[in-house]
């Protein structure tokens, strides 16, 4: 019935960032953001799961269900090539975690529940798990995740990178073993299926020699490096970045 009242359309998840590369020697400098035309631009998603049916003894009260899903994180994957599709990721073989951020409120590990018609139970499934530290937008990569022996990068040969933005909402714990909360939430975690303008890709990145570009530019900073600052006096920034 909520399928029928929804038009039989299903929720999406919050559409995938962008990578942006800067390509250093040996090193990649992955950057995530969102653009404006993102369900996600101001890692503000939230949408109602119309799925979600809150028993009417619970309306108006305090322990009514949260019906919405909201940003939670990223994880970002390295693929083995440009053929790979948001579909593969949980295939080793083809694509492997490189890193994982998510907001710092106590949400960490996420475990959705399928049910699996061939034995009639629902099966757990680890999504993510998550570090708990905060959102970060930018990631240094060093090592190739698919290399044996020497991982480090290597110059001029092309990497492959996905990343995708996933929601949570946990409007009641479930486990298949308490009869009282069966009718909990089977999937907390939900990613999304496409990005701005289209579907989820991979996005290239060739580590090399940065000094022939701009001019000859020598670099004589590194990613992380910044300026040590100090207060001499007063209290807060004026809310301004600093």
């Amino acid at each position: 019935q909520a399928l029928f009242e929804n038009c039989f359309r299903i929720i999406d998840g919050p559409d995938a960032p962008e990578i942006t590369i800067q390509e250093l020697d040996r090193e990649l400098i992955l950057y995530l953001s969102n653009p404006i035309t993102s369900n996600n631009a101001a890692e503000d998603y939230e949408v109602k799961d119309p799925f979600i049916i809150v028993p009417d003894s619970l309306i108006g009260t305090p322990e009514e269900w949260d019906t919405k899903y909201r940003f939670q994180g990223y994880q970002i994957f390295q693929v083995k090539d440009e053929t790979v599709g948001p579909s593969d990721l949980e295939n080793i073989d083809v694509a492997r975690l490189l890193a994982q951020v998510d907001i710092k409120d106590g949400i960490a590990q996420l475990i959705n529940y399928n049910f699996d018609e061939s034995i009639g139970v629902a099966v757990a499934s680890e999504k993510v798990d998550g570090e708990d530290l905060g959102i970060r937008h930018s990631f240094k990569v060093t090592q190739d995740l698919f290399a044996q022996g020497d991982n480090r990068l290597i110059n001029y040969k092309t990497y492959y990178y996905m990343a995708l933005a996933y929601s949570h909402n946990e409007y009641k714990p479930y486990d298949p073993l308490d009869p009282l909360q069966l009718d909990g939430q089977k999937k907390p975690y939900l990613a999304g299926r496409k990005a701005p303008g289209g579907g989820i890709k991979s996005v290239a990145g060739i580590p090399h020699l940065s000094t022939p570009e701009l001019g000859g530019t020598v670099l004589y900073s590194a990613y992380g490096d910044g300026p040590k600052i100090t207060r001499i006096e007063g209290t807060g920034n004026g809310a301004n970045i600093v």
